[in-house]
């Protein structure tokens, strides 16, 4: 991340009631040892599938496409009168393999990250050099380089320009991310809980018992601190394609208008960390809770900070009536406060935060405003401009 651009962080506390929203290899929910006991845990790409899928039903943002089905894809749009299947397969299977992956039969070797844009460019390409990749024949050096470019400053969806790619066989067009995700993990400890259900044949015959099938699934219920940062800096160059580095600088500068369209995406970020919930065992469940406390940081300059050690100690209720919400939500505040008397400022300009009650638990919080999510999301946004 850049040491001396700005920098947007986003804590949560969610509570999530019984629920088993991201499983192991077991399908049992997943989990993690934090502080010597066990938590509850949601893997950071299951929170970005999330952002993805939230964003692209709702379509607020453009997003790329994962998969190894970029010849389908491709086969589809150049099929035209006068063409065989075969020299469209061999047109395709070349270029892939030359410039995204090996295939292995339809299929890449691996899911390659594309952005529509991409995709596009792709077609046309083929299209240009159709001649020689319908032959099965490689491009040339002069042409290889020139397609290179231009996949190269084909526009990034909003996704891979967060949360980056990796090309293993075309490493100089991997992307570094601009947003690290955090695992959330329970601020308490738990204990994970099976559900013995069965299900009745409806059409047995009267006075036959018994269930027709039965088993066991796996949950918890667990209040969860999350966290993620954003480098806005990064995140305009990705979406800019500003990537390149020559002699450790940056080889171009950005623009006004390279960073209004980050601020675009980094709004879309942040209600989409709010709003987005994993799916996983939903229609069992039906874990549709909202975060209760969110406090988002702005920085320029000094280093990005996880509050997860607030938590090191696992949270317990209390036999005062305070919930693990707000037993969470206090503990995080007082661990900021902390942190700012022992490391200082750490390039803090603006904090701001909303909440489901608990105002008196934000003593420890000087923030810009104390409110409604679109409100706290409007304020680090309009500060993020200046």
């Amino acid at each position: 991340m850049n040491d001396n651009g700005i920098k947007i962080e986003v804590h949560l506390i969610q509570n999530f009631a019984p629920s088993n929203l991201n499983r192991d290899d077991t399908g049992q929910p997943k989990s993690a040892f934090f502080g010597g006991v066990r938590r509850a845990r949601i893997s950071s790409q299951c929170g970005k599938r999330a952002t993805r899928q939230w964003w692209r039903g709702n379509g607020i943002i453009a997003v790329g496409e994962r998969t190894k089905l970029l010849k389908t894809k491709l086969f589809n749009h150049l099929k035209v009168e006068g063409r065989t299947d075969e020299q469209i397969g061999k047109a395709v299977d070349t270029f892939i393999s030359q410039f995204y992956s090996k295939m292995d039969g339809n299929k890449t070797a691996v899911p390659i990250f594309v952005s529509r844009n991409e995709i596009n460019e792709a077609q046309r390409l083929i299209e240009q050099h159709w001649e020689i990749l319908s032959e099965g024949e490689k491009l040339g050096p002069k042409d290889y380089k020139e397609v290179s470019n231009t996949l190269d400053k084909a526009m990034l969806s909003a996704d891979i320009a967060l949360f980056g790619r990796m090309l293993a066989e075309q490493p100089g067009r991997n992307t570094d991310g601009s947003c690290q995700v955090a695992h959330p993990i329970s601020t308490h400890k738990v204990d994970m809980e099976m559900d013995f259900y069965t299900a009745v044949d409806d059409l047995n015959p009267e006075g036959e018992t018994g269930a027709s099938m039965m088993g066991v699934v796996g949950f918890n219920s667990a209040c969860f601190y999350r966290y993620a940062v954003i480098d806005r800096d990064q995140l305009a160059r990705n979406l800019a394609r500003k990537t390149d580095r020559k002699n450790g600088t940056w080889v171009e500068n950005l623009t006004k208008e390279d960073f209004q369209e980050a601020d675009k995406v980094i709004k879309a970020f942040l209600e989409a960390m709010v709003y987005a919930i994993p799916t996983g065992k939903q229609n069992s469940f039906a874990a549709q809770n909202l975060p209760s406390f969110g406090l988002f940081i702005k920085r320029q300059g000094g280093i990005p900070i996880s509050l997860a050690n607030a938590f090191a100690k696992p949270v317990r209720a209390n036999r005062n009536d305070d919930d693990l919400i707000g037993l969470s939500v206090e503990r995080l505040t007082t661990h900021w406060q902390d942190l700012q008397k022992c490391y200082g400022n750490q390039g803090v300009v603006n904090t701001t935060c909303f909440h489901i009650g608990q105002e008196t638990r934000l003593n420890a919080l000087s923030t810009s405003d104390r409110g409604s999510v679109e409100a706290a999301i409007d304020a680090v946004m309009e500060d993020a401009k200046q």
